[in-house]
């Protein structure tokens, strides 16, 4: 089971799950059967960032918009409400800086992973998307997973690290939050699911936005 929030609905049009709703959504989880070795995990999309639109950028250091400090601790709320014990986050500027407002808001223990960063783009990282040759978009379409990025990496490389990282989290067991980007969320989210990881996969969530779910205990890993 999962439900959606985006913590700072007005601002990215979206309706959001109210956090006075909270408490409902975790009955209504334990109506439906929780066992004591169950979970829940939150996953949340760094907030929005500068000069994104039309930009190619997975590694790139990109700096936060104003006022992403109310996303974070809309996602605060959202991780107290599920009794979050540790916080896993990309060691991207965008992601880190919320993880931690967030962890010394809530007294957690907060894990800088490099497991979560975003796709290596190498040579692309900051070009506007219309400067990319046609060329390589074509090569890229043609092999979503096993084109490497010149100077970077494959989405294969993606998906073996991120499935590497929800092992761990399987074997921990812990109520957790993970703050990262779009891509490892789009994995994350199906190993959650006790599905397979793939790219392009899932449309990744909004930015701001997280997804509480309930892992399933038996699950893809390491596929590929």
């Amino acid at each position: 089971m999962s439900t959606g929030y985006l913590p700072h609905a007005r601002r990215y049009g979206a309706a959001g799950v109210p956090v006075g709703t909270w408490g409902r959504f975790l009955g209504a989880l334990s109506g439906q059967g929780r066992m004591d070795n169950q979970f829940l995990v939150a996953l949340a999309r760094h907030p929005a960032v500068r000069d994104a639109l039309g930009r190619c950028y997975g590694r790139a250091d990109m700096m936060l918009e104003a006022g992403w400090e109310q996303v974070a601790d809309g996602m605060k709320a959202v991780m107290r409400g599920i009794g979050c014990e540790v916080i896993f986050s990309s060691p991207a500027t965008r992601c880190r800086v919320v993880a931690q407002r967030i962890a010394t808001a809530l007294g957690l223990e907060i894990r800088i992973d490099g497991r979560l960063h975003e796709l290596d783009f190498g040579r692309w990282e900051g070009m506007l998307w219309r400067d990319v040759p046609r060329t390589a978009l074509d090569a890229w379409a043609r092999d979503v997973e096993g084109y490497t990025f010149p100077d970077g990496e494959n989405a294969r490389a993606l998906r073996a690290r991120v499935a590497e990282f929800w092992d761990d989290v399987m074997q921990q067991r812990r109520p957790c939050a993970v703050v990262t980007h779009g891509g490892p969320l789009r994995l994350l989210r199906a190993l959650a699911r006790g599905g397979v990881a793939a790219l392009p996969g899932d449309d990744a969530p909004p930015m701001g936005s997280v997804h509480v779910m309930q892992p399933r205990l038996a699950h893809a890993g390491r596929n590929g």
